[in-house]
C-alpha cells in the first residue's frame, strides 16, 4: 500500500517540479503580486502533495461520518483530492503567463484550491469534521493568513471565505446524500469543480446584474454564450436535480444498485417529473437573464447552422449504428465485462475526437448537455420511474464494477465528464480565449482530447491488452503489459491531434516531443498506481501535464 502512495506521489510531484523550472525560466511581469505568489502557491502544492501522500499512508483518521459514506478503495484518495485540482488550474494559467496573458482572476482560482485542498488536509489531519462551530475557527484562521500575505481586502477576502464554505458543506453533505458513491478524494474533486462554477456564476450574475463593479479587486472574465448555457446547466442538472430528488432516492431508491426496485408509484412519479420541470424552468430563466435573450432564441440563432447540424447528424448515425452494437459484441465473443464496459470508450472516440477539428463550439456544449442528459437518465434508473427506470437498471446492472456500489451510478458520468473536462478547461469562457496562434496549431487539439485519449484510447487499450496478456503484475492487478499499451496507444492515436513530431523532423525542436511522450508515460505510470476512478484522474493529469509541454511553444 504504501508503495502505491510513495509512487503516486511521485508523479504528482512531477507537474510541480516542471511547474517550478518553467516559471523560473519566465521573466514575470512587475507590479502583479499575485503573479509573483505563484511561487508562493508551488510551495503550498508540494505540502499538499507530501501532507497528502503522508495521511493516505498513515491510520485512517478519517471521521467516522465521512467513512461510513465514502466508497470503499484501497486507499481514501486523499492524495488525488488535495492535490489534483490545484496542479491541473496552476497548469492551465502557466500557459497564459508563457503568453503574456494571464489574467488575475484566474491566478486567484489557484489560491482558491490551494485554501480547499489544505482546508481538507487539515481536517482529516486532526480528524475534525465540518461543523458551523468549526467553520467559524476555519474563518478566523483564514483571516488571519489574508492579513499575514496581504491579500487584496474587499471582494477577494469575500470571496475566498464564501468559496471555503460552500465547498465544505458540498464535501460532507454531499457524501452522505449519495452514501459511497464516492471516495473521499472524489468528492473532494467533484466538490471543488462545482464550488468554482457556483462561485463564478454568482459572481458574473452580480455583475450583470450592476451589483458587482470589474474594477477591484480583479474582473470576471466576459464569456460566450455557450459558456454561460454550459455552466448554469451544470449547476442544475450535477447538483440541483439531484439535491431535490435526495428525499425520493432515500424513501423510494436502493443503497446500491445491484438490486432493482419496484416501478415508483404514481404520486411520486408525478413529484419527480414536477421536480424535473423546476430545475427546467431555474435554468431556462437564469441563462435567458445573462444571455439578455430568450434561451430558444439563442438556440435557433447559434446551433441551426449546417457545420453543427451536420455534427448533429454525425452523431446521431454513429449513436444508433454502435451503439447497439456493444452489447451484441459483448455477447459473440464472450468478452470478459471489464473488456465490454471498454467497448463504450472506443464508441467516444468515434463521436468526439472528429468533431475537434470540425467545430469546437459544438462539442463544448454537447458535453453538458450529455452531461445533464446522464444525470437525469441516472436519476430515473435510481427511482425506477416509469416507463423506462427499470428497464435501464437491469440493463445497466450488466456492466457494473466494484466501483459502482453507491445509490448513483457515476462511472458512465465520469467516463463523459473526463473527455469534456480538459476542452472545457483550455477554453473556459469561449472557443478563442488567449491562445495564440502557435497553441493553437501545435497543441491545442491535443489538450482538448486529452481526455478523450487517455480514457477512450489509452485505459481501453490498457484494459483489454492487460486483462488478456498481461502476465507481469507490478502494481495489484495491473499489469506490465497493459501499461505499456496504455503508452503506446495514447502516443500513437494523439499523432493526429499535435505538430511537435512534424516539427522535430522539419525544424529539429526536440523540447516539445520529449516533454509530451514524458506526459504520456507519467499518464500510463499514473494509471497503473491510482486507486481512484480512471475516468476523473487520468484526463486530468494528462491535461496539466500537456498544458505544460505546451508552455515550451514560448520562447
Amino acid at each position: 500500500m504504501w508503495r502505491r502512495t510513495v509512487a503516486e506521489a511521485c508523479l504528482l510531484g512531477v507537474p510541480v517540479v516542471w511547474m517550478y523550472i518553467i516559471l523560473d525560466q519566465r521573466t514575470l511581469h512587475e507590479g502583479s503580486p499575485l503573479l509573483q505568489s505563484l511561487y508562493l502557491a508551488i510551495a503550498v502544492m508540494s505540502v499538499l502533495v507530501l501532507g497528502g501522500a503522508i495521511l493516505t499512508i498513515a491510520p485512517c483518521r478519517l471521521p467516522r461520518s465521512v467513512k461510513q459514506h465514502s466508497r470503499a478503495e484501497a486507499d481514501s484518495g486523499i492524495l488525488i483530492g488535495v492535490a489534483i485540482v490545484p496542479i491541473v488550474i496552476c497548469s492551465r494559467l502557466l500557459i497564459d503567463v508563457s503568453a503574456g496573458t494571464q489574467s488575475e482572476y484566474a491566478i486567484v482560482h489557484v489560491w482558491l484550491s490551494l485554501v480547499l485542498g489544505m482546508s481538507s488536509l487539515l481536517r482529516v489531519l486532526f480528524m475534525t469534521p465540518w461543523s458551523i462551530a468549526t467553520a467559524a475557527v476555519e474563518s478566523v484562521i483564514l483571516h488571519g493568513m489574508c492579513l499575514i500575505i496581504q491579500a487584496p481586502a474587499g471582494m477577494f477576502v469575500v470571496h475566498v471565505h464564501a468559496a471555503l464554505h460552500l465547498y465544505n458543506v458540498l464535501l460532507y453533505h454531499g457524501l452522505v446524500a449519495v452514501s459511497r458513491s464516492f471516495t473521499y478524494g472524489e468528492a473532494m474533486v467533484v466538490s471543488q469543480g462545482m464550488t468554482f462554477l457556483i462561485m463564478d456564476a454568482i459572481l458574473y450574475t452580480l455583475q450583470q446584474g450592476g451589483a458587482l463593479h470589474q474594477a477591484e479587486p480583479y474582473a470576471i472574465p466576459p464569456r460566450d454564450g455557450i459558456a454561460i448555457v454550459l455552466q448554469i446547466g451544470l449547476i442544475v442538472s450535477v447538483l440541483l436535480l439531484p439535491l431535490l430528488c435526495v428525499p425520493l432516492f432515500h424513501v423510494y431508491g436502493t443503497s446500491t444498485p445491484r438490486i432493482v426496485r419496484p416501478t415508483l408509484p404514481p404520486s411520486p412519479t408525478a413529484l419527480f417529473v414536477g421536480l424535473v420541470g423546476f430545475v427546467a424552468v431555474v435554468f431556462t430563466a437564469w441563462t435567458s437573464l445573462l444571455l439578455d435573450t430568450t434561451l430558444w432564441t439563442w438556440v435557433v440563432d447559434v446551433f441551426l447552422v449546417p457545420s453543427k447540424v451536420g455534427v448533429a447528424a454525425y452523431w446521431a448515425t454513429t449513436l444508433v449504428a454502435v451503439v447497439p452494437l456493444c452489447p451484441i459484441l459483448a455477447r459473440r465473443w464472450s468478452l470478459r465485462q471489464i473488456v465490454a464496459r471498454k467497448l463504450y470508450h472506443f464508441v467516444v472516440v468515434l463521436l468526439f475526437l472528429p468533431v475537434t477539428f470540425v467545430d469546437v463550439d459544438m462539442l463544448r456544449l454537447s458535453y453538458g448537455v450529455a452531461v445533464g442528459v446522464f444525470i437525469v437518465v441516472e436519476c430515473i434508473r435510481a427511482l425506477a420511474a416509469p416507463p423506462f427506470g427499470r428497464s435501464i437498471a437491469l440493463y445497466m446492472r450488466m456492466y457494473l464494477d466494484h466501483r459502482d456500489d453507491g445509490r448513483l451510478i457515476l462511472s458512465h458520468t465520469y467516463l463523459l465528464l473526463g473527455c469534456a473536462l480538459p476542452l472545457w478547461i483550455l477554453y473556459p469562457t469561449s472557443s478563442t480565449t488567449n491562445l495564440d496562434e502557435s497553441t493553437s496549431m501545435a497543441s491545442a487539439a491535443l489538450i482538448s482530447n486529452a481526455g478523450v485519449l487517455a480514457l477512450g484510447i489509452g485505459d481501453a487499450m490498457g484494459a483489454t491488452i492487460g486483462s488478456m496478456w498481461g502476465a507481469t503484475k507490478v502494481v495489484g492487478n495491473k499489469s506490465l503489459e497493459g501499461s505499456v499499451a496504455v503508452f503506446v496507444s495514447m502516443g500513437a492515436a494523439s499523432l493526429v491531434c499535435h505538430s511537435y513530431h512534424v516539427d522535430l523532423f522539419l525544424y529539429g525542436r526536440y523540447a516539445p516531443v520529449i516533454q509530451w511522450l514524458g506526459a504520456t508515460l507519467v499518464t500510463a505510470m499514473l494509471e497503473a498506481v491510482t486507486c481512484q476512478i480512471d475516468n476523473l484522474v487520468l484526463p486530468l493529469y494528462y491535461c496539466a501535464t500537456l498544458c505544460l509541454t505546451a508552455c515550451s511553444l514560448y520562447p
